[in-house]
C-alpha cells in the first residue's frame, strides 16, 4: 500500500528491486495505466511485490570471485524557469539533500540535475542569489487530484495559498491565471485540458 511520500524508486529500493521490475510486472499493469509515470502516485495506491528470484553463478573453488552489485541511482531534476517562463542559465547553486551536499550552476536550459539515493526525502535548494526552497521529495500527487494540481501550479508561480486540497477562491485565482497565460479557455476549474496543459509543463 503507497503511503505518502512515496514513490516507485523508494518502494523498490526498500524491497530490494529495481524499480522498472515492478513497474512492468503485469500484476501491476492496471496501476501502471492508471498513473501513467512511476514517480506520480496517490496514497493509497497498491503495488504488487512479487517473491525475490535467486540467481545462482558458478565458480572454481580456491578461487576469489569479484561480484559487482548494481546500484539504482535515482535522478532528481529541478528546472529554474523566470517570471516569463525563460530558463535560468548559469546560476549557481547549492543543494542538500538529505546531508549529502551538491554545487554547480544551472544548465543552459536552467536545470539542476543530480543523482540522489532512492529513499531520500529533503532536499534544500539555495541559489547564489539569495533565494531558497526547501523540498519534499516523493510527495507530488496525480492531476486527477486537486492537490496535485495545486502543487504544481504552487510551483510554477501560480498558487501561494496551502496545500490543502479544496477547490478555493485562491485555487481557482491561480487558474485562470495559468489558464490565461497558457492560451486555454480560462474556467477557473481543473479540466482536463488544463490538467494536460500542467502535466506536460510542470515535467511531471
Amino acid at each position: 500500500m503507497v503511503r505518502q511520500g512515496e514513490c516507485l524508486s523508494k518502494i523498490a529500493d526498500r524491497y530490494g528491486f529495481f524499480w522498472d521490475a515492478l513497474w512492468n510486472h503485469e500484476r501491476n499493469a492496471e496501476l501502471k495505466e492508471k498513473r501513467k509515470n512511476p514517480n506520480v502516485l496517490m496514497a493509497g495506491d497498491q503495488v504488487f511485490i512479487p517473491e525475490k528470484r535467486i540467481k545462482e553463478e558458478s565458480g572454481s573453488t580456491g578461487q576469489v570471485h569479484t561480484f559487482r552489485l548494481k546500484g539504482v541511482p535515482v535522478r532528481l531534476k529541478l528546472r529554474l524557469d523566470n517570471s516569463r517562463g525563460e530558463a535560468r542559465a548559469g546560476v549557481p547553486y547549492a543543494l542538500d539533500v538529505d546531508g549529502k551536499k551538491f554545487t554547480g550552476t544551472t544548465g543552459a536550459d536552467g536545470l539542476v540535475s543530480v543523482v540522489v539515493p532512492p529513499q531520500s526525502a529533503k532536499a534544500h535548494l539555495r541559489l547564489q542569489t539569495g533565494e531558497e526552497w526547501m523540498l519534499d521529495l516523493g510527495y507530488m500527487n496525480p492531476t486527477d487530484y486537486t492537490s496535485g494540481v495545486q502543487a504544481r501550479l504552487k510551483n510554477l508561480g501560480y498558487y501561494t495559498g496551502e496545500l490543502n486540497g479544496q477547490l478555493d477562491d485562491a485555487l481557482r485565482e491561480a487558474l485562470r491565471d495559468y489558464q490565461g497565460n497558457a492560451g486555454l479557455s480560462v474556467t477557473g476549474e481543473p479540466d482536463d485540458a488544463t490538467r494536460a496543459a500542467l502535466l506536460s509543463e510542470h515535467g511531471s
